[in-house]
């Protein structure tokens, strides 16, 4: 088996359930909230998610295991809690939970429990269609946090996102560069900071980190953090960071009526110096020669 995943906000609970499962010789890694249990679960999908039921901040162990089951339906869940509730209980299992626990916890339960949960993930790989993409999965688990902190964040990422990637398309950009850019694109409205400090560990999140980090940077040097400069800005971030801006112009969040081609043409005057000439001309070509983008969701308007 690959791994068990533990989620819980109570660091005690989840050293002794560590202290356990990695007596067994199973590897464990862990998570202080389902957000960012989902995170890393598209990084590397566990065999077994152990997740407590109750969380204060952020969803629950329950909005996990339904995100688990559609994104990485291999892997099978246990739940963990400190209420006696039969109602818990029931949707636990409706929700395709292999088992359930109440707190305090004993190492036999937990034992029995996991040994349940790994027979479960065994069929299911058995059984198991071809694998997402890692990419895929890394895009999904981004849009699922979105959309849960934040449906306005959700809609906006996705407009940012779909804009930036045709503008890499126009100008060349290929995968996996193309897959960077849409992930830097999300990564930037995701506010939780356990989010981003697993994107700045996570394989399939570093590069995409590094762009979104970089997208408010100016050609011109007056951008931050670190007052880059021209090609020393990272061409995602030059990507992202055009996008973002054309957006703020043709969105209504402010109350402002901007039409696309006035955008463009604001970009392209009194703002020219802020952006790649190449990158700004990218945008007027998606912008005119191909769409202009509504704000609902990235859907291109003929």
């Amino acid at each position: 088996m690959s791994h068990v995943l533990i989620v819980d906000d109570d660091p005690a609970v989840r050293r002794l359930l560590h202290r356990w499962i990695d007596a067994e010789g199973v590897r464990v890694v862990e998570a202080a909230s389902a957000e960012e249990g989902l995170l890393l679960a598209s990084q590397e999908p566990p065999a077994v998610a152990l997740c407590d039921i109750n969380m204060p901040q952020g969803k629950n162990g329950l909005w996990l295991v339904e995100q688990l089951r559609r994104l990485h339906p291999e892997t099978a869940a246990v739940m963990t809690t400190a209420v006696h509730d039969f109602d818990a209980a029931v949707a636990s299992l409706r929700a395709g939970v292999t088992d359930y626990i109440v707190k305090p916890l004993s190492r036999d339960r937990v034992s029995q429990a996991l040994a349940r949960a790994v027979a479960e993930h065994e069929s299911r790989r058995a059984a198991a269609a071809r694998p997402t993409e890692a990419d895929e999965q890394a895009e999904a688990a981004l849009l699922t946090v979105l959309h849960a902190q934040d449906q306005a964040a959700f809609y906006h990422a996705q407009r940012i996102s779909t804009l930036a990637t045709a503008i890499g398309g126009a100008l060349g950009v290929s995968e996996p560069e193309l897959t960077d850019i849409r992930l830097a694109a999300l990564l930037r409205d995701v506010t939780r900071d356990d989010v981003h400090a697993i994107a700045r560990m996570a394989p399939a999140f570093l590069a995409a980190y590094g762009i979104a980090m970089a997208s408010q940077e100016r050609f011109d040097g007056t951008g931050f953090p670190l007052g880059l400069s021209g090609d020393a800005i990272p061409l995602g971030a030059r990507i992202v960071g055009i996008a973002e801006a054309y957006d703020e112009l043709v969105s209504d969040d402010t109350g402002t009526t901007t039409s696309p081609a006035a955008a463009v043409e604001t970009l392209q005057g009194e703002r020219s110096h802020q952006f790649d000439p190449a990158v700004l001309q990218a945008l007027s070509e998606v912008t005119f020669g191909e769409a202009a983008f509504n704000r609902e969701g990235g859907q291109r308007v003929r």
